[in-house]
C-alpha cells in the first residue's frame, strides 16, 4: 500500500467523488485517473489500464485505498458517492452514457460556471457538485444560470481539467485550456419555469414508485421513435416547431432508449422537460392521456423493445451486481492462474472452453459471496 501522500484536501460536503480526487491528483501533476491508477498499482492491482472512477458505487478496496492515502475517513469518501446521497435513484436518473440496457453514470456532468466563480470569490478550490448529476438539473438554483455541457470558449463537449493557480484548483476546459469560471446571468422567465419543472420531477422521482412510473413513460414516449420502430425522429420532433427538424448526432442514442433524459445534451433536456409538462403533466395526473396533445403522442409512438432495468439493490456503496475494474482484473488473474485451466492447454477446443466458462462461473459467485454488506 501506498504511503500517506503529503498534502491531500478535505472534500467539500457537496462535491463529487471524482471532483475531489481530481483536486488531489492536481497537486501532483496528475489528472483523477492516473492518481487512481497510481495509487492501485502501489496496492498490486493496478496494470496499463486506467481505472475508471465510478461516482456511483465505487467499490469497498479502491475507497478504503483512497482514503488511507489521503488520510481521510472512508465513511466521509462513502458519503460523496451518489449511491449514498440518493439511495432512491436508480442510476438512469443521473447523468449517463452508454447503451440504453446498461446505463452508466460516467458522464462529465453539465456545470454552472457563476458556482466556479463564487469558490473563486470565496478563496476555495473550485469543484463539481454533485447535484449537477441529476438527470433532471438543467438549472443552477443558486445563481439561476442554465447549466452549461459545451465549452463558452471553444463550444466543444465539456471535459475538465484540474490546474493549480496559487495554491487554489482552477477548473478548465480539457480541449482549449481556458478556465470555465464566470459571471452569473438570470434567464428570466424561462429560468423560473424550469426550476419549477426540475424541482417537481426530483420530487416525483424521490416519491412513491407508481408516480416515477408514470414520469418515465412519458419521457419513453416523447423519445420513442416516430411512426416506426427504426425511425431516426423521436416524437419530440412533433413538438419541436423547427420544420425539417432532425435529432443532433449526439442525442441519437437516446431514441428509442427506456430513461433518454440523463443522456441527452442540456439544449434537448429542456425541450423534453418543457414538453413533457405542458403535454403529459407534472403532477398528480401525470401521464393524462385525455390530453389532445399527450393523446397524439402517444398514437405516434412507435413500440419500443423492452429492456432490463438496473437499479442498485443498497443504499450503500457496494451492490452485488455492480464490481470495480480491480475486481474483474482480479478475477481474471484467478482464472489464467488456475492450475486446472493450465492443465486444460491440451485438450481440445469445446472442453477447454468449457473448463474456462467453468471457472468464470466459479469465480464469480465466489466474488459475489465474499462482498460484504455496504458501509452505513
Amino acid at each position: 500500500m501506498m504511503g500517506r501522500l503529503p498534502v491531500a484536501p478535505r472534500p467539500y460536503r457537496d462535491e463529487l467523488l471524482s471532483s475531489w480526487l481530481g483536486r488531489v491528483a492536481c497537486r501532483y501533476g496528475l489528472d483523477a485517473e492516473s492518481l487512481v491508477d497510481a495509487l492501485s498499482v502501489a496496492d498490486g492491482e493496478g496494470d496499463a489500464h486506467k481505472i475508471s472512477i465510478d461516482d456511483a458505487a465505487p467499490s469497498r478496496e479502491e475507497v478504503v485505498c483512497w482514503a488511507q492515502a489521503c488520510g481521510v475517513d472512508p465513511a466521509r469518501l462513502v458519503r460523496l458517492t451518489l449511491a449514498r446521497r440518493r439511495a432512491e435513484r436508480a442510476n438512469v436518473w443521473f447523468s449517463s452514457v452508454g447503451p440504453p440496457w446498461a446505463p452508466t453514470v460516467s458522464r462529465s456532468p453539465p456545470v454552472c460556471c457563476a458556482c466556479f466563480e463564487s469558490d473563486r470569490v470565496a478563496g476555495r478550490d473550485e469543484y463539481l457538485r454533485a447535484d449537477w448529476m441529476l438527470a433532471e438539473r438543467c438549472v443552477c438554483p443558486a445563481h439561476r444560470q442554465l447549466l452549461r455541457d459545451r465549452c463558452p470558449h471553444c463550444r466543444g463537449s465539456l471535459h475538465f481539467a484540474y490546474r493549480l493557480r496559487d495554491g487554489r484548483v482552477r477548473i478548465a476546459c480539457r480541449e482549449c485550456g481556458l478556465e470555465l469560471a464566470a459571471r452569473s446571468a438570470d434567464d428570466g422567465a424561462l429560468i423560473d419555469a424550469l426550476i419549477s419543472i426540475q424541482d417537481r420531477i426530483g420530487v416525483i422521482v424521490s416519491g412513491p414508485p407508481q408516480g416515477r412510473g408514470r414520469l418515465e413513460k412519458a419521457l419513453r414516449t416523447l423519445w420513442a421513435p416516430l411512426d416506426d420502430p427504426g425511425a431516426a425522429r423521436p416524437v419530440l420532433t412533433l413538438w419541436i416547431d423547427e420544420p425539417g427538424w432532425r435529432c443532433p448526432t449526439e442525442a441519437q442514442g437516446s431514441i428509442g432508449a427506456p430513461f433518454p433524459l440523463g443522456r441527452l445534451p442540456i439544449g434537448l433536456r429542456i425541450a423534453t422537460l418543457v414538453a413533457a409538462d405542458a403535454a403529459f403533466g407534472l403532477d398528480d395526473e401525470l401521464l393524462d392521456d385525455a390530453s389532445d396533445a399527450a393523446a397524439f403522442m402517444i398514437r405516434r409512438a412507435a413500440p419500443l423493445r423492452g429492456f432490463p432495468q438496473q437499479r442498485r439493490s443498497a443504499p450503500g456503496f457496494v451492490a452485488s451486481a455492480r464490481r470495480s475494474s480491480s475486481d474483474y482484473r482480479r478475477l481474471a488473474r484467478k482464472i489464467l492462474t488456475s492450475p486446472e485451466l493450465r492443465a486444460a492447454v491440451e485438450l481440445p477446443e469445446r472442453r477447454r472452453q468449457r473448463v474456462l466458462s467453468r471457472l468464470m462461473d466459479a469465480a464469480l459467485a465466489a466474488g459475489a459471496a465474499k462482498a460484504g454488506p455496504p458501509v452505513q
